[in-house]
């Protein structure tokens, strides 16, 4: 028997449980006098990452710029104490802040304060569903999101990055709310373009570009950052078009208590659903893999538990939702990050650091935009996209319908098109499975599909195979088939279902598998199965129909054509 996993015994000990005994105990957990210069380090690098980045990710949530820093400190020690991955990376994300940006614009204009109480609500409101995904263990909803479905979403937000961020590259005016207006305004002010905007967007690219191939480990983004605002400031820029970050707020915000209508709550509700999917997915796929990397045991629920709390604790400091990040954790693991001193170095540098905030104030937007681009660079992955077309064309068409979709229709209704999309193909592909006639191997005791060389049948023996669990949307189609091939082998005295592909069987199933029996037996033809499991087994012994509790299960196709023969 195999050894139970660590992640096996967790998910035996109650959640609460769980955060109760670690929060504090694990928080210098593996931390030694060796390692711990290393992982001061590895905080340090991941601090000059997050700084650029949470600044420009203010950029497409529509906030302040200091709103960003904000949520990382407190999206990071919220984590430390309630997750349980030491090196994920928890902060204001760019793949979910076009999601609530463009989802919010419906009830709030953005750098209004009504946006801000509305953003505030909606990181509230979405830590609160992540946590109760954590408590009740319910991750496996996110396994809904297929990769293809998760490559076209990301991509279609790639696209949508690109659209907004390329005003502020080129040093234009933007204007109108879907991708089509924002791109007719970009045509409609294309003669005002900035030399110097986009000198310093593509430079900022460029850097971004060249640092991930010679040493993704370096602060480039905080490099290109820094290199522009000294330029921006030494050669005066703001004066030739090139539009700088401006006054940076460093007072944290309070909460207030807002009044919003129904409507408006729906509109959070709905927004903070998509964004608990999208982070479910995200948050998911970056533990596991970092665990992996790292060799530590994922608790996902936990992580889940750890991720809510940073959001209700950003809400409720009046800033934006936030999610575990794929780059930062990658940078914090390529970094020799292995423990959560990594986190604290760059929460605990960050808050130090937040007095200083003003001074970002000389940062040209088109630095923060070339960032920007180079991240939806990463989000669209044309080598997987390639890769899913290879291998299944139906399901590229799923991640187009995602990317096509969160562009033209939206984030919620493009995810939701698409995932409805798959959900339905997989319940067609469930309600229409391949029965196969199968046949002995010529001198031997494997039975394969019968249209395969070199393989014979058995006198008076039908021998299928149902690629697929027996319930009620394909129970019809079971019986239809079955009735198919025994026209076209009339001599049959014998049928055997190899019943490996089939888990269990629901109620229809079960009736329409009893009718089957006895249509069988009217003819004086047997019913029997191989390799049923034991759960399918105890459903047949439990039959209300007695044709099939009598039923026998053998251990191969073989044993069971063999065993046939011989009572004849």
């Amino acid at each position: 028997m195999a050894r139970p996993s660590p992640s096996d015994h967790n998910e035996r000990i109650p959640i609460g449980e769980r955060i109760a005994s670690h929060a504090i105990s694990d928080l210098l957990k593996g931390v030694t006098r060796h390692n711990a210069p290393g992982q001061v380090l590895a905080g340090v690098t991941l601090l000059a990452i997050a700084i650029p980045e949470q600044l420009a990710t203010s950029q497409l949530a529509g906030v302040p710029a200091f709103a960003a820093m904000i949520a990382f400190i407190a999206a990071t020690v919220a984590f430390i104490f309630f997750g349980s991955n030491p090196i994920v990376s928890v902060g204001a994300d760019s793949t979910i802040a076009p999601l609530f940006a463009v989802a919010l614009l419906r009830i709030a204009l953005p750098d209004s304060p009504q946006y801000y109480a509305v953003v505030a609500a909606t990181a509230v409101v979405t830590g609160i569903l992540v946590m109760v995904v954590g408590l009740f263990r319910l991750g496996w909803l996110a396994d809904f999101m297929s990769v293809p479905i998760v490559t076209g979403f990301l991509a279609g937000i790639g696209v949508i990055i690109v659209v907004h961020q390329l005003p502020h590259a080129l040093g234009v005016a933007s204007g109108g709310d879907s991708l089509l207006q924002r791109l007719a305004s970009l045509g409609h002010h294309w003669g005002q373009v900035s030399g110097w905007s986009t000198g310093l967007a593509v430079a900022t690219l460029g850097i971004m570009v060249v640092g991930e191939v010679v040493n993704p480990r370096l602060p480039w983004a905080l490099a290109a950052v820094c290199a522009g605002a000294v330029l921006s400031s030494a050669l005066g820029l703001g004066h030739h078009g090139v539009q700088v970050l401006g006054s940076v707020s460093v007072g944290w915000p309070h909460w207030r208590l807002a009044w919003f209508s129904l409507h408006d709550w729906g509109v959070i509700v709905t927004t903070s659903l998509t964004l608990v999917v999208v982070i479910m997915s995200q948050s998911a796929a970056t533990a596991r893999s970092s665990a992996d990397e790292i060799g530590v045991a994922d608790d996902l629920s936990r992580d889940f538990v750890g991720i809510g709390v940073a959001n209700v604790a950003a809400g409720l400091l009046g800033t934006i939702p936030v999610d575990a990040s794929p780059a930062r954790t990658t940078v914090s693991q390529l970094a020799g990050g292995r423990t959560k001193l990594v986190a604290m170095v760059a929460g605990g540098g960050a808050l130090l650091l937040s007095p200083l905030a003003g001074n970002a104030r000389t940062i040209p937007l088109a630095s923060l935009a070339g960032i920007l681009l180079f991240i939806a660079g990463r989000l669209v992955k044309v080598s997987r996209l390639r890769s899913i077309w290879r291998t299944s064309r139906v399901e590229f068409v799923f991640a187009l319908v995602a990317v096509v979709g969160v562009i033209f229709l939206g984030v919620e209704l493009g995810l939701a098109l698409a995932v409805a999309l798959a959900i339905l193909a997989q319940m067609w592909r469930s309600a229409r499975p391949r029965m196969v006639e199968l046949g002995r191997r010529r001198g031997t005791t494997s039975w394969e599909p019968y249209d395969a060389k070199s393989v014979e049948g058995v006198d008076h023996v039908l021998a299928i195979f149902f690629d697929e669990d027996l319930f009620f949307a394909n129970a019809g189609v079971f019986r239809r088939e079955l009735h198919d091939l025994m026209h076209q082998h009339p001599k049959t005295r014998h049928v055997v279902l190899d019943a490996v592909a089939i888990s269990d069987v629901d109620f229809t199933a079960l009736a329409t598998l009893g009718q089957i029996a006895r249509d069988l037996d009217h003819e004086h033809i047997t019913l029997s199965f191989a390799r049923a499991n034991e759960a399918l087994r105890r459903s047949l012994a439990s039959a209300p129909d007695e044709a099939l509790r009598g039923l026998r299960n053998y251990d191969s196709v073989d044993a069971a054509a063999t065993h046939v023969m011989r009572s004849n």
